[in-house]
């Protein structure tokens, strides 16, 4: 592992995408910023350890059928972000959403595909496994904090959270649709 790796990998999850949005709402609704990291945790760590168990095996057709489950996903989440109107939702949904998120969302297998070694083994495995928890749970609080940032009723950052996410998911539509159009 070289900087270059730690700025790839860095860069990767700081980028705004789905957890990251559901990061940032939920900052601004609640003081349960370690419950929201955790959760993050929790999904990179199931989705890292899915993905660099099936790395050998992986047909180019799963990854369509992730990506679609991934976009029909994050359509849900945006919209519920968008129509929420600061309705009461629970903490634990919270959580949940940026669990079931992360695990699903395609950052995980770009780390786990692109940018660890193909050739290494179960011992390099477990301390790419670490980093990913440790870069992830930087790049996660600078998104709470910015969702801090946006103010205390979360109402700016539930909608720009909310046409965020179905951004993310028309952008993972868009490689779909010759295959899709066939």
């Amino acid at each position: 592992m070289d900087t270059l790796f730690f700025l790839k990998t860095f860069l990767l999850f700081l980028a705004p995408g789905p957890t990251n949005a559901l990061l940032m709402a939920g900052s601004v609704k609640r003081d349960k910023a370690i419950r929201l990291l955790a959760a993050q945790a929790c999904g990179y760590a199931i989705a890292a350890a899915l993905w660099f168990s099936l790395r050998p095996w992986v047909p180019p057709g799963a990854l369509q059928a992730l990506k679609l489950v991934a976009a029909g996903w994050l359509v849900v989440l945006g919209l519920r972000l968008i129509a929420s109107a600061r309705t009461s939702v629970s903490n634990e949904g919270d959580a949940i959403s940026v669990l079931a998120t992360s695990v699903l969302n395609p950052k995980a297998s770009i780390y786990c595909l692109a940018i660890v070694p193909i050739d290494i083994g179960p011992r390099a495995l477990a301390t790419f496994w670490v980093v990913l928890l440790m870069i992830t749970a930087v790049t996660g609080s600078a998104w709470l904090v910015l969702g801090r940032r946006l103010g205390e009723d979360g109402r700016m950052a539930d909608r720009v959270a909310g046409a965020a996410l179905i951004v993310f998911a028309l952008l993972l539509l868009r490689p779909l649709i010759p295959v899709l159009a066939t």
